[in-house]
C-alpha cells in the first residue's frame, strides 16, 4: 500500500475549510480495512523466505547423500609401501588402485626399468657439406614393418634432416593396391646441442608377432605387405606355413632385410593360388637404420658406444618371486585393480588395503548437513512469536529477522520431515548389493567348519532363490546352484530371463555373486552359513555402523552422531555390507529429499503445480499473495472513486456556502440600508 496522494485541492476561501486534508482523513480511515491483508502479505512473504531456506538447507543436505550411494566409496583401496631396498618407496614403484583389488601384501622387486631407444649423432653445427658430406645421400629406418626413406642433401643441416624424419612416411607397398601405405614411422627426431637425436615414440622393445594370409603368385615373388627389418634391435624373423607344412627362410625362401617381399627358392613353396600363412615377429617399439654407410658414419648413426647410443629395454619386475617382462612402465595386467609405475631399481612390500579416507569423510560431511537441517526444523519449531508480551517492548521487534520468530511454530510440514528424515536413518532395512565377494575358502564347506545343512536365499526383485548348502559342497558347487537356480533364470509364469537375474563364480577361492545389469540383490540366511562363506550377516540398521541418534537428551533433537571406530571396523569386515546398507538408506533420503525440494512441474487434475512439497507450499503461499494483491488494488480503485465523488460533494458543498455568504452579504447590506433609511425619516 502506497501513501494517499490527494488529487485535488479546495482551499475552502468561502468556507475556511481545509476540504483537502478532511477527504485525506476520510480516505485513510477507509483504507484501514486493508491492513489485515498487507499485515498478512508481509507474513506470507516472511513464511516463503523460511520455506526457501528450509529448502536450501534440505538440498545441501541431499548432495551430501550423492557419494555415499556409490559403492566406490566404500569399496576404495589405497596401496601402502614399504620400502626394503632404494632411496624411497616412490623411487621403486607407485601404485593405483581400483575398488576391484583384493586386500593383500606383494613383494615387488624391480630390476630394471623400461627405457626407449635412442641415437645420438656427431656434433655438427654447419650444412652437411661443411661436415664432409660430398653428395646426396640416403639412408632407411625401419619401425616394425614400417620403412622409410630420408635422403640427405650437401645443404641440409641436423635441423632440416630432423624434419625429413619426423614427415617421413612408410613405403612398404600394399600388396592389393600397389601403392605405399604412407603411415608414419613412430618415432621422433630433434636437435640438441647441435646433435641430431632420433627416439623411439615406446619405451621397452615391444614384440610383437602379426599374421597375415597371402596368396602364392604365379612367379618366384611374393609382396608382404610389411617391410623385414632383421638387424637388431629390430630382430624380425619370418615364420611361413600352408596348412601342415611349414617353409624354411634359406632353404624354401629367401628375403633380404629392408625388402618388403620374399623370393622363393625354384621348386620349393606353395603352389601358385596357394594360401599360405605369414608370422612375422619383430620388436615393434624399436628401428635400426641402414643406407649408405659413409653417411651414417659421418653422423655417427652407425655408433653403439653410450655417447651416440641408447639401448631400449623392458622393464623386469619380480612380484612374490615372479619374474615379469614388459616393454612398459605402466603395468596393469599383473595384480586384478592395480595399475604399476615402475620408475627405478629397489625393493618393496606393497600392501592394498581399504581406502576409508573417502568414506569417513563423506560420512561427516553427511551428518554435518543432516544435523544442520535439523537445528534448523528444531529451532522453527520451538521459536515463540515476536508478538508475545515479553516482546511488545523490543526495539527490534519490527525488523524482518525478528518477524519470522513463531511464524513456523508448530508447522505441519516440519514435523513431518523431522519425523522421517529420522525414521529413515534409523529404521531397519534390507540391505541390497550389486555384487558380494566372499572370503577365502578352500576345499568343502566341512573344512571351512559346517557340520550340517543350511540355506540362504538370494533374493532379485520379486524372486527368490534358495540355496542349499551341504558339507561336501564346494564354492564351485554352491556357484552352480545359484546359477542354475530356477528363479534366477525365469520369471514367475515359467518365461526364461535373457540375463540370469544374479550369477555367481569364484574368484581367487571367494564366492563372488553379481546382479544382472541395474538391479540389486539381497541375502538371507536363519544360520552361520553366510558368515561361513565371508558373506556376512548382511546390515540392517545404520546403528551397526556407527551411524545413530545422539543420545543427548534421550535423543529428542534427531540429530545423529558418528561412531568412526565402529564404522572403521564394518568396513573392514565387510565393505560390501557397509556400500549396500548406506546405498540402500541414501536412496530412500536422496528420494525423500528429492520429493520435498523438486521444482519440476506436474499434472494433477486440471492444473500444473510443482512436484516437490516446499516448493509447492511457496507456489500456494505465492498465489495467496497474488490474490491479495488484486483485492488491495480492487480496493485502491474504489478508494479512487471514492476520492472523487468525495470532490464533488465537497466542491459543491464550497460553492453552496459561497452562495449562501453572498446571500448573508447582501442581506446584511439591505438590513443596514434598511436601518439607515429608518434613522434619516
Amino acid at each position: 500500500m502506497g501513501d494517499y496522494q490527494s488529487t485535488f485541492s479546495i482551499p475552502g476561501i468561502s468556507s475556511s475549510i481545509d476540504w483537502g486534508s478532511m477527504a485525506d482523513k476520510l480516505i485513510e480511515n477507509a483504507r484501514k480495512s486493508q491492513e489485515p491483508l498487507i499485515a498478512k502479505q508481509d507474513t506470507l512473504e516472511l513464511k516463503i523466505g523460511l520455506f526457501n531456506e528450509f529448502s536450501a538447507s534440505m538440498k545441501t543436505m541431499r548432495s551430501a547423500v550423492t557419494p555415499l550411494k556409490l559403492a566406490s566409496t566404500f569399496q576404495a583401496k589405497a596401496a601402502e609401501f614399504t620400502v626394503l631396498s632404494g632411496v624411497n618407496a616412490q623411487s621403486v614403484v607407485a601404485a593405483t588402485v581400483s575398488a576391484d583389488a583384493a586386500v593383500s601384501r606383494h613383494e615387488i622387486e624391480v630390476l630394471q626399468k623400461a627405457t626407449a631407444q635412442n641415437r645420438f649423432s656427431a656434433q655438427i653445427k654447419t650444412a652437411m657439406s661443411e661436415a664432409g658430406l660430398a653428395s646426396a645421400q640416403k639412408f632407411y629406418i625401419n619401425v616394425g614393418g614400417r620403412r622409410a626413406e630420408i635422403e640427405v642433401k650437401t645443404t641440409d643441416t641436423l635441423t632440416t634432416i630432423a624434419q625429413k624424419i619426423n614427415d617421413a612416411k612408410d613405403m612398404t607397398l600394399d600388396p592389393a593396391t600397389g601403392k605405399a601405405y604412407g603411415e608414419s614411422l613412430g618415432i621422433t627426431a630433434s636437435v640438441i646441442d647441435n646433435r641430431l637425436v632420433i627416439k623411439s615414440a615406446n619405451t621397452g622393445l615391444g614384440e610383437t608377432t602379426d599374421k597375415s594370409t597371402i596368396t602364392r603368385g604365379s612367379g618366384t615373388r611374393d609382396k608382404l605387405g610389411f617391410t623385414v627389418a632383421k638387424d637388431a634391435p629390430s630382430n624380425g624373423t619370418l615364420t611361413i606355413k600352408a596348412g601342415s607344412v611349414t617353409y624354411a627362410e634359406g632353404t624354401d625362401f629367401t628375403v633380404d632385410s629392408g625388402s618388403d617381399e620374399i623370393t622363393w627358392i625354384d621348386g620349393h613353396g606353395p603352389a601358385a593360388g596357394t594360401s599360405y600363412e605369414v608370422s612375422y615377429t619383430v620388436n615393434s617399439s624399436v628401428f635400426s637404420l641402414d643406407g649408405n654407410a659413409d653417411l651414417l658414419s659421418l653422423l655417427k648413426l652407425d655408433d653403439d658406444t653410450a655417447d651416440h647410443y641408447l639401448a631400449a629395454q623392458d622393464a623386469v619386475v619380480k612380484i612374490d618371486g615372479l619374474t615379469i617382462t614388459r616393454s612398459s612402465n605402466q603395468i596393469d595386467d599383473l595384480i586384478e585393480g592395480v595399475k604399476l609405475t615402475v620408475n627405478g631399481p629397489g625393493s618393496v612390500v606393497m600392501d592394498i588395503t581399504q581406502d576409508a579416507e573417502k568414506a569417513v569423510t563423506g560420512i561427516q560431511d553427511y551428518v554435518t548437513a543432516f544435523n544442520d537441517l535439523m537445528d534448523w526444523i528444531n529451532i522453527r519449531l520451538s521459536e515463540s512469536s515476536t508478538a508475545s508480551s515479553s516482546q511488545k517492548d523490543d526495539q527490534y521487534k519490527n525488523d524482518d529477522f525478528y518477524k519470522k520468530f513463531g511464524l513456523l511454530h508448530g508447522n505441519s510440514l516440519l514435523w513431518q520431515t523431522k519425523s522421517q528424515i529420522r525414521q529413515i536413518m534409523t529404521n531397519p532395512v534390507t540391505a541390497k548389493y550389486s555384487l558380494k565377494t566372499g572370503r577365502p575358502v578352500q576345499g568343502t564347506m566341512e573344512s571351512a567348519g559346517q557340520t550340517g545343512n543350511s540355506t540362504f536365499t538370494v533374493t532379485v526383485g520379486v524372486r527368490t532363490a534358495t540355496i542349499e548348502v551341504t558339507p561336501s559342497d564346494t564354492l564351485q558347487t554352491i556357484a552352480g546352484k545359484i546359477n542354475s537356480s530356477y528363479e534366477m533364470n525365469h520369471d514367475p509364469q515359467g518365461r526364461t530371463y535373457p540375463i540370469r537375474m544374479a550369477s555367481a563364480k569364484v574368484v581367487n577361492n571367494q564366492l563372488v555373486i553379481e546382479a544382472s545389469p541395474n538391479r540389486k540383490f539381497s541375502l538371507a540366511a536363519s544360520d552361520g552359513v553366510l558368515d561361513t562363506l565371508g558373506l556376512g550377516t548382511p546390515f540392517s540398521l545404520l546403528s551397526q555402523i556407527g551411524i545413530s541418534t545422539e543420545s543427548t537428551d534421550y535423543g529428542k533433537s534427531g540429530k545423529l552422531e558418528f561412531n568412526t571406530d565402529k564404522f572403521m571396523d564394518a568396513l573392514r569386515n565387510d565393505p560390501d555390507g557397509v556400500a549396500a546398507i548406506m546405498n540402500t538408506v541414501m536412496t530412500q533420503m536422496d528420494e525423500y529429499a528429492g520429493n520435498m525440494v523438486d521444482a519440476s512441474q506436474v499434472e494433477v487434475g486440471s492444473t500444473v503445480v510443482p512436484k516437490g512439497r516446499i516448493a509447492s507450499q511457496i507456489t500456494t503461499w505465492q498465489t495467496e499473495i497474488a490474490t491479495i494483491d488484486k483485492r488491495i488494488s480492487e480496493s485502491e480503485a474504489r478508494l479512487e472513486l471514492r476520492a472523487r465523488g468525495l470532490y464533488e460533494q465537497f466542491a459543491q458543498a464550497e460553492v453552496n456556502l459561497a452562495k449562501l455568504q453572498q446571500q448573508a452579504s447582501w442581506l446584511a447590506s439591505v438590513v443596514s440600508q434598511l436601518s439607515g433609511t429608518g434613522s434619516n425619516s
